[in-house]
């Protein structure tokens, strides 16, 4: 038996040993479960957004090295989905209709899916966030949007009409988020008060008497070390990336909030539960603006990026990158570049968004009532550095028209196609499935349907989604002898029980019920869903009231 054949057979061996060490770690890395769980969604993007954005970056994407899969977007009614839903099927698993946030699907669905039991009819469904909770993990939440708007508030609270932002806001502040940070001061605050809601609340003063710390500016944000915190930064949604460092400076960045949120929320020893949104991609593509999907794009990358060296240095945290739809119709590509495609460098196509520097939307609003297609050309000039034709600029003037909530679309669409070498199919969204990018313990891979992500994060944090309904939402017609809706104040119902002589009083959208004058807290909000006329109650209210104390069933799978 040769040296040399000796040598080859044991560097067999410890290639092979070697190899199975590795593998062993991989499955013992996918089975372990996670203390923490991030989700960050690139509202309204898909795989032609991204290299759009990595041809400018000029170098990959934060997290072009962790796809692993596809996600399908369709729900219950329509092909196409709307964020509300989509964002429903991320934080609860459940397969939802059109506007809905947080509740179960309407009766109708598409050919081919089965009608829905009636019993999940509009019933608010349990999501990932408060099974963290349950667990004693910190929770939260943070935006570029209003963190009322559909996607931060899928994961935070449940009725069926996503508009209803005043009773979003309101289940907010009482699921005892830990962490919210992006725009929508103005739903915390009564209309007297310059706010906007009609029921008088002060939801400011609640969060302050929670012990709650309040920040106003990049500034305040920098100084935080722990504790509880919000931080609305604007009136409505924060500034566009593009124009935030020129208008309101004072707004931090998508990744400043995004670093903030986890250096609080690590801080607790049980782990944590985070989702990031970049909300103003969606709002970009559905304008057809470049520059603003441009800018938006990659300050969502460099957010990203900080979740990505969080769980590459924690290996006990799951990291999802996930999209809810395409909008817009994006692509590489239009009919401009039909005879030139195949030569088209990087200069030229990068070349016109070097130039530009505010959204079609600023742009649109420093027209004034000087609507001529000369003062048109000289405002696109200055912000997107083209040259357009004066007929151009009356061709955008005439789309205008149509476009009456969002007339500076037609910017877009109009230059897009003639200056540019991107394209736009819609000014809605796509019906597509979108890439899925994941990294650490109990991470997916292959095409999921958007409900499946739920169910990721749910194994992955050991929470049995069942168990979680049972205890948040019982329907309290089913246990109480009789149960009624007062709405002694404006946008401000109450439910009000008996059993066997006792009546308790729910303050819906609260985590509060009242017995003989007294509040107590619980563990999850109140819900009532009109739709439906029923009332839904944490477990923990039932027991109280049917004076039956005892441990409540664990959440844990």
């Amino acid at each position: 038996m040769s040296e040399q054949w000796i040598r080859g057979r044991c560097f067999r061996w410890i290639a092979a040993a070697a190899w199975l060490f590795l593998l062993g770690v991989s499955i013992a890395q996918d089975a372990l479960a996670a203390k923490n769980v991030i989700v960050c969604i690139a509202d309204g993007c898909s795989a032609e957004q991204y290299t759009f954005a990595r041809w400018m970056k000029g170098a990959p994407l934060s997290f072009d090295g962790l796809q692993v899969g596809a996600i399908r977007t369709h729900i219950a009614d329509s092909v196409v989905a709307d964020s509300a839903p989509a964002a429903t099927a991320f934080a609860t698993g459940v397969l939802s209709s059109d506007k809905h946030i947080g509740v179960g699907p309407g009766p109708s669905v598409l050919t081919g899916i089965s009608p829905p039991d009636p019993g999940m009819q509009y019933r608010p469904v349990a999501t990932v966030l408060e099974g963290a909770k349950l667990l004693g993990k910190s929770v939260g939440v943070v935006a570029t949007s209003r963190v009322s708007h559909a996607t931060p508030a899928a994961f935070i609270s449940h009725t069926p009409f996503r508009d209803k932002e005043t009773d979003i806001m309101e289940q907010a502040v009482y699921q005892r988020l830990d962490v919210a940070f992006g725009g929508g001061k103005s739903w915390l605050i009564p209309k007297e008060a310059g706010g906007k809601r009609a029921d008088g609340e002060d939801l400011l003063q609640v969060l302050h008497h929670a012990g709650v710390q309040w920040v106003a500016d990049r500034q305040q944000l920098a100084a935080v070390r722990s504790g509880r915190v919000f931080g609305l930064f604007a009136d409505s949604h924060l500034d566009p990336d593009i124009e935030r460092s020129r208008f309101h400076p004072s707004q931090p960045s998508l990744k400043e909030m995004t670093e903030k949120a986890i250096e609080v929320l690590s801080r607790d020893p049980d782990g944590f539960f985070l989702m990031v949104e970049g909300s103003q991609i969606d709002w970009a593509c559905h304008a057809n603006d470049p520059a603003y999907l441009l800018s938006e794009l990659l300050a969502y990358d460099a957010a990203v990026e900080v979740a990505v060296r969080f769980a590459k240095s924690h290996p006990d945290t799951l990291l999802l990158v996930i999209s809810d739809h395409n909008t817009g119709g994006f692509s590489i590509g239009n009919s401009a570049s039909n005879a030139m495609y195949s030569q088209m460098t990087r200069e030229a196509f990068l070349d016109p968004f070097q130039k530009m520097t505010l959204t079609a939307a600023t742009m649109w609003g420093q027209i004034g009532e000087n609507r001529t297609p000369e003062r048109l050309a000289e405002i696109i000039r200055e912000g997107w550095g083209m040259d357009i034709s004066v007929e151009d600029a009356s061709s955008i003037l005439k789309l205008s028209e149509r476009y009456k909530t969002a007339p500076s679309s037609a910017i877009g669409e109009v230059l897009s196609p003639k200056y540019t070498y991107v394209g736009w199919t819609t000014h809605g969204h796509c019906g597509g499935d979108v890439p899925l990018f994941a990294y650490g313990p109990g991470k997916p891979h292959g095409n999921l349907h958007a409900t499946e992500i739920a169910g990721v994060c749910v194994r992955a944090l050991g929470v049995d989604l069942r168990k979680l309904n049972e205890r948040l939402f019982v329907d309290a017609a089913q246990v109480f002898d009789s149960v009624r809706i007062d709405t002694p104040r404006t946008d401000n119902p109450v439910g009000v029980v008996t059993w066997k002589g006792r009546q308790a009083s729910f303050m819906v959208n609260k985590n509060l019920m009242e017995i003989d004058g007294k509040a107590y807290p619980l563990e999850g909000v109140v819900v009532y869903i009109p739709n439906t006329g029923k009332l839904y109650v944490p477990l923990d209210a039932v027991q109280r009231l049917q004076g039956k104390p005892r441990r409540l069933p664990a959440v844990r799978l």
